[in-house]
């Protein structure tokens, strides 16, 4: 009998916990991104952007990340709720590497609806007014570029590319034909010092290219490879960190950026198309 009883208590221990574990959730409304976007000011560039998810706070508790496109949960109990939303993106371009994009501003706003309703809206970024630009190119200057050939490697071509091929205005085009060059590479003409310690130094870039390409930061000996940019059929928005390359060994107080091409062997032909190139810290 001392045992029974034993068992009972626990029983009923167990169901009062596990019904109190699963109660269910208040009520939420939920809210959808209709339209995501970024608008800039003149001196910012193009608004391209590759925002991929919504970093979601109610009343300062964060809340989840959901992709661009899906309901976000409110559970606000009939009361009012104020909520912030930060862009999210991938952070090197790495699909499961997504991270708040603190470089551009959040969206902020109040709101009061009845549990169980459903709003459709648009979120539209601006840059973060703290963010500084170091460089800009986006190929559409007539007097030049700011983007040069290597001179340390001459096998480059590099050209505006056609008006089908180019993205916004006009477009760089980096290419290897034939079968005497194997490597062409392009850096930005000057140097620039960009702050060390710090882990918001990113390259935004659009691009798109039939083969890999390499991003890095070089002080004019050594060549500081951030990232291996891999095919894209189609133009592409990549946000590419540069923070841990400026900061490894050998450190230098300035550092050009540049674009690197290997043509695989046995392929007839490698290109790189780029556009929109900003170098920005925050």
């Amino acid at each position: 009998m001392r045992y029974f009883l034993v068992f009972i208590f626990f029983g009923y221990c167990i169901l009062f916990v596990s019904c109190k574990k699963y109660k269910p959730a208040p009520e939420a409304f939920f809210i959808s991104s209709s339209k995501v976007a970024v608008t800039t000011a003149t001196t910012q560039g193009s608004g391209s952007n590759k925002i991929t998810d919504l970093f979601l706070y109610v009343n300062g508790k964060f809340q989840g990340a959901y992709p661009v496109g899906h309901l976000m949960p409110i559970v606000n109990k009939n009361s009012n709720a104020r909520i912030d939303v930060f862009a999210g993106i991938k952070n090197n371009g790495i699909k499961d590497l997504t991270i708040s994009w603190i470089l551009y501003d959040k969206i902020t706003f109040d709101t009061l609806l009845t549990s169980g309703s459903t709003i459709s809206r648009p979120f539209t970024f601006k840059y973060n007014p703290n963010v500084t630009f170091v460089w800009q190119e986006n190929f559409d200057n007539p007097i030049g570029f700011s983007l040069i050939k290597s001179a340390n490697n001459s096998d480059t071509t590099f050209k505006i590319a056609s008006a089908a091929d180019s993205f916004e205005g006009k477009s760089a085009e980096l290419g290897l034909t034939g079968t005497s060059y194997r490597e062409a590479r392009l850096e930005s003409a000057v140097s620039y010092t960009l702050p060390k310690g710090n882990s918001n130094v990113y390259l935004e870039l659009d691009y798109k290219c039939t083969e890999d390409f390499e991003v890095g930061v070089t002080d004019g000996v050594n060549l500081k490879g951030a990232v291996i940019v891999k095919p894209q059929a189609n133009w592409n928005k990549i946000y590419i960190q540069l923070a841990g390359r400026i900061n490894d060994s050998p450190v230098s107080n300035s550092y050009k950026i540049y674009f690197r091409l290997i043509k695989p062997n046995g392929t007839d032909a490698a290109h790189v198309w780029l556009d929109n190139i900003k170098l920005v810290y925050l």
